[in-house]
């Protein structure tokens, strides 16, 4: 078979020249945040939100040559045909030992046909795919080539643009489709194949060779640029291993005061002593470029000083009243020293803060420092907004966790109180891929069950649903982040009174992350989601247990949020997580978080609120995790993890405790 560059022509169309111009290495997205612990606590960090590649969204596709390696990232929404095409020969393996079977300096540098055999032949190729011809000719650009006269008839073969090719190659043969880009400086390894000297072989002209000796007079099969593997990878590395364009690696300055480890891109952090360490993450990428985002730890000791009633969030009319109130117990005399938005306020000494004639001046996050003999301890967060208060409700609910774990479906239940609602239900597994979390359910099937075996409501691709094209108009409304058309992601409008189970299962006998979304699609504060619960295997680092939820308004809700283990044992649940922690979180800020229920210093409180909500009771003594809490409106999540990195069953659960 002669080369293809005889009888193929390469060319691109034209596309404004966007996001070529980044460079996309490792670069700090946000500062990392200084960490305040505690002697017997932990904290973790989700290093994605703070290191990224610049500009990089679709999927990438990595290569491993005898020369280096190098990414491509995909062009899913200029070129959906063509990636799908190029992906189909990565995933089966079929760029796996081939060459680089033609080089032009200062052009191109071509690959995906040949096998990397002493007899090389061509890769068995799939049917041609239709062009998509949209972004130009450009240095760093991939693309696949086709048949002379014959747009249509791209297969496997694609190359790489040495240079600005666009004069000579844009109006030829309907434009050629640029489907992928080479990332950080992935060029490098490229133009060093395009530095070689090249030779006829096997009926093949203009191939790169390497490591020829003076007088040799037969090239081996050693000589030629093989490439020896190609797959998929992600941005950021999992838990769970596997190779991803970015690695973590850190230095600590003081390990007798915390204890720093990496997994994945989880960064975990155990106080040891009292002091302070600081901390600096590096992020690498394939080709050893990196970007560095240093913090501080600083590690308090052990106090003996309790809450047995935090301060509340509260929303007051400008020129009303309001008033901050902690109740601690400790040892001996108890000093106080209240904080706004993280700053001293003047004067305020007292276990109350008053405010009388209420100013927007006044609005901000408060927390109060009490101190014993024994050391110091801050409360919780509460938020005073100074606004016309609004009522509000819980209007999006979700979770994320594995899903066809053992085969075993994830299952989140829910209530509606008060008369029907209209909900948007959710259950995404690919469409999660664009915000950078690994190992995904495939192929998600929704099925929303009452109370018979048989569901009521069930989804698999979302645009194959009835009312599947009004859905993105809602997503809209909502607030929902978009699904790509034609993804395999479900999800269904549907108007629904009282309790339900949702069950997310991959469609094949398969396990990933998948999320469950509740969206409350209607107005009004009455009918209104009242709880969300679910029930689930919690693993380590990124496999843990999140629960998402949004309050609307501005007037801050009281809540009972649940991590339940081990009384789940009472329930004929076996391997359940022996020892679950519990996190509040807004964002990035820890706002609560509580371990053996019954230690809390309003344990009777947690106690009576979960009476008087309906939920079961937990074991005395028992160390299922529980809070009641007051927050403002906003965005949270709940996290349930394993305590010393435990694992198992644990079911989390989020009350509202009033109405409007």
């Amino acid at each position: 078979m002669r080369l293809v560059c005889f009888r193929w022509i390469l060319i691109f169309g034209l596309w404004p020249l966007l996001g070529f111009g980044q460079a996309t290495v490792p670069t700090v997205l946000e500062p990392l945040p200084a960490q305040t612990l505690g002697v017997g606590g932990s904290g973790t960090v989700d290093l994605r939100a703070y290191f990224g590649l610049p500009g990089v969204t679709g999927q990438i596709v990595q290569f491993n040559t005898v020369s280096g390696r190098y990414n491509f990232e995909m062009f899913g929404v200029d070129a959906p045909l063509s990636v799908g095409n190029f992906l189909n020969y990565v995933n089966r393996g079929a760029y796996n030992n081939t060459i680089i079977h033609r080089s032009v300096p200062g052009f191109v540098v071509q690959g995906g046909g040949y096998t990397y055999s002493v007899n090389s032949t061509h890769i068995s190729v799939d049917a041609p795919v239709r062009n998509e011809f949209r972004r130009p000719n450009v240095r760093g650009t991939v693309a696949m080539a086709k048949l002379g006269g014959n747009p249509d008839s791209a297969t496997s073969e694609w190359f790489v643009n040495l240079a600005d090719n666009r004069a000579n190659l844009d109006n030829q043969n309907g434009g050629f489709t640029v489907f992928a880009r080479v990332l950080g400086t992935g060029m490098t390894v490229i133009d060093a194949v395009a530095a070689l000297p090249v030779a006829n072989v096997m009926n093949l002209e203009g191939v790169p060779v390497r490591n020829v000796t003076a007088g040799q007079t037969q090239l081996l099969l050693q000589n030629l640029v093989a490439v020896t593997s190609v797959a998929q990878v992600a941005i950021y590395p999992s838990t769970g291993g596997g190779t991803a364009v970015l690695s973590f690696s850190l230095t600590n300055s003081e390990p007798d005061v915390v204890s720093a480890v990496i997994s994945g891109s989880t960064l975990t952090l155990t106080p040891i002593a009292a002091g302070t360490a600081n901390i600096s993450v590096r992020a690498t990428d394939t080709h050893g470029n990196s970007a560095v985002n240093s913090f501080v730890v600083g590690v308090q000791g052990v106090s003996s000083v309790g809450f047995s009633q935090q301060p509340v969030s509260q929303t007051v009319a400008p020129g009303g009243g309001a008033e901050l109130l902690v109740v601690a117990l400790g040892n001996g005399p108890l000093s106080y020293q209240w904080m706004r938005n993280g700053v001293n306020v003047a004067g305020a000494t007292q276990r109350t803060l008053s405010f009388v004639n209420v100013a927007a001046t006044a609005a901000g996050d408060y927390t109060v420092s009490v101190s014993d003999a024994t050391g110091r301890a801050t409360s919780w967060v509460a938020r005073l907004t100074v606004a016309e208060p609004e009522l509000g409700r819980l209007v999006n609910l979700s979770v994320r966790s594995l899903a066809g774990v053992n085969g075993e479906p994830l299952i989140v239940g829910f209530t509606v109180g008060g008369g029907a609602k209209t909900l948007l239900v959710r259950g995404i597994g690919p469409g999660l891929g664009a915000f950078g979390v690994p190992d995904t359910l495939v192929d998600p099937l929704l099925k929303i069950f009452a109370e018979g075996p048989s569901p009521v409501e069930e989804n698999d691709d979302w645009g194959a649903s009835a009312n599947g094209a009004n859905l993105p108009g809602l997503f809209a409304r909502l607030g929902a982040f978009t699904l790509p058309a034609g993804s395999r992601d479900a999800a269904l409008a549907v108007t629904i009174g009282g309790s339900r189970t949702v069950h997310v299962m991959g469609k094949t006998a398969t396990a990933g992350v998948a999320l469950v979304e509740l969206y409350d699609a209607g107005s009004g504060n009455a009918p209104r989601l009242t709880n969300v619960s679910a029930r689930n295997f919690v693993g380590t680092g990124d496999n843990v247990l999140i629960a998402g939820f949004v309050i609307s308004g501005n007037v801050p809700r009281q809540l009972l949020v649940r991590a339940v283990g081990p009384t789940l044992a009472d329930f004929g649940v076996v391997g359940t997580l022996l020892d679950p922690r519990l996190e509040i979180s807004s964002g990035d800020t820890l706002v609560a978080s509580g371990d053996n229920w019954s230690d809390e210093a309003n344990a009777a409180v947690i106690r009576e609120t979960a009476a008087r909500v309906g939920a079961f009771a937990l074991k005395e003594g028992g160390r299922d995790a529980a809070l009641v809490l007051t927050l403002p409106a906003g965005a949270y999540s709940a996290k349930i993890s394993g305590v010393r990195s435990s694992t198992g069953v644990a079911l989390v659960e989020i009350y509202e405790v009033s109405g409007p």
